[in-house]
């Protein structure tokens, strides 16, 4: 014998109001008549509302410049790329030429991109560094790390530090 479920029972008894001679006002306890109605807002004039954000439509004519097709001319022959692609090319030219402020810039969009910039350099570097090189950095790095930390004394052991015999200990 299965009962069945009413919905109504399952929720909470709703608060029943007092009748007006019990409610009693003070703290907490506001005048009826100063009372929120029924489906009010507490605030009916609400806040200002924000101005609408040109953020995104500053996005949106980024990404259409930087999409644009030029035509770029190198000698004889021209090429159609894209003005990001163009403006790319740019950077890595000024890299090139020593611009210290190219290669900052150029330092910090490879590190945001995850591009390793001497990945095709790493033989010719472990080449450049055989182990006689490796020696002579380690050296170095020693030499350097000695200036900057000072090494701990070495104390020798108490019978080679007690010279004295004990016939001069007396006199």
């Amino acid at each position: 014998m299965t009962k069945e479920i009413n919905c109504s029972e399952l929720a909470p008894a709703a608060k029943t109001e007092m009748p007006d001679q019990e409610y009693k006002v003070g703290p907490r306890h506001p005048p009826k008549e100063h009372q929120f109605k029924p489906g009010q807002s507490g605030n009916p004039k609400g806040a200002k509302r924000k101005p609408a954000s040109v953020a995104p439509d500053l996005k949106a004519a980024l990404e259409c410049a930087l999409n644009k097709k030029i035509t770029l001319k190198q000698g004889e022959k021209q090429r159609i790329v894209t003005m990001a692609t163009a403006g790319i090319e740019q950077l890595v030219a000024q890299y090139a030429k020593g611009d210290r402020h190219a290669r900052r810039d150029l330092i910090a969009l490879a590190d945001k991109l995850g591009v390793v910039l001497m990945a095709s350099q790493r033989q010719v570097i472990e080449q450049a560094l055989a182990q006689n090189h490796e020696a002579i950095v380690v050296a170095n790095a020693r030499r350097l790390y000695d200036k900057v930390i000072s090494p701990k004394p070495v104390f020798a052991p108490p019978e080679l530090l007690d010279d004295d015999t004990q016939e001069q200990r007396k006199d």
